[in-house]
Order: structure tokens, then C-alpha cells, then sequence
């Protein structure tokens, strides 16, 4: 009689801030590898997202990562024009590219399922994406393109794996 193999038990991360963030392509290839700002990202008094340093920041009125969360979780972060930032490698994802986010309680695997352009603000205001999902994230940045700021940020919404 051959041994049967049981699948193993879904490991559960609880709700937790995220510590670090990885970009990588379905081969493996890693995009970007960061530690996520411990502080958590509010609105300024304009009612923007303004990460305030180079590292990508937890958007602090989203959902915390963890896989029963039943919240959106979004992640912002800076492209710059004429210097680099973590957030840069977003313009390079692509749908089916992975999104690793490591918290003090485990790790958690996303898919990417679209990346493109959406007017600034839109995140912020009556939008389809700032419906709860559960196990959606949102990663966001200010979106450049030939060297040149534009008038919308890159958005990239992937689903927890």
C-alpha cells in the first residue's frame, strides 16, 4: 500500500505591519528588496501621501497584512525624477510577478494581477480600488516616465497567493 501524501496545512500569518517588501519576477529575478518605514503613512494636512523618506511606507489607514485580513492593504512609496527610490522598480512589474511581504509574524506571497497609470488622488478619493478586498495590496508611487514627473501615480494591485 503507498503512502498517502496530505497536503500541508495553510500556514496562517496574522495581521501584522509590514517589515520589508520584495519586487520579483516569476523566475525569481528580484526587482527590489526593501525595509518597509515602521512608521505608518497618514495623510498630510493636503490630504496627500507623502512618504517621509525613501523607504516604502504602510499606508496606515489600509488594511494590515495578515492572511485572514478582509481589508485592502496599500503600500506607497517614491519614484523620483532625478534620483532613485526603492518604489522606482515599479515600473517594471508586470501581471504574474510576485510580492513578497515579510511581518513579525510571517510571510506573505502576492500575485500581481494589473499595473498602470491612475490620475493622483484617485487613491484617496471614491475610487473602485479603495474597496475592501480581502488579500488585495495595493502598492502606489508617484508615476515617472522618460525622466519626467507626471500628473498620475503607478499603481500595482496584486491578491494574496
Amino acid at each position: 500500500m503507498e503512502a498517502q501524501i496530505s497536503p500541508s496545512p495553510e500556514v496562517l500569518v496574522a495581521a501584522a505591519q509590514p517589515e520589508r517588501i520584495e519586487l520579483r519576477s516569476p523566475d525569481g529575478v528580484t526587482y527590489m528588496s526593501s525595509p518597509v518605514n515602521p512608521d505608518g503613512l497618514y495623510r498630510n494636512s493636503d490630504q496627500v501621501l507623502n512618504p517621509v523618506d525613501e523607504l516604502p511606507a504602510w499606508w496606515a489607514e489600509s488594511g494590515l497584512p495578515g492572511t485572514d485580513t478582509q481589508e485592502t492593504v496599500v503600500v506607497a512609496g517614491h519614484n523620483y525624477s532625478k534620483r532613485d527610490a526603492p518604489f522606482k522598480a515599479l515600473a517594471v512589474m508586470q501581471p504574474g510577478d510576485s510580492i513578497v511581504l515579510e511581518t513579525a509574524t510571517g510571510t506573505l506571497d502576492y500575485t500581481v494581477e494589473s499595473v498602470g497609470p491612475l490620475p493622483k488622488g484617485s487613491l484617496l478619493g471614491d475610487n473602485d480600488l479603495r474597496q475592501q478586498v480581502p488579500g488585495r495590496l495595493i502598492l502606489a508611487n508617484c508615476d515617472v516616465r522618460g525622466g519626467e514627473p507626471t500628473n498620475d501615480n503607478f499603481i500595482v494591485v496584486a491578491q494574496l497567493s
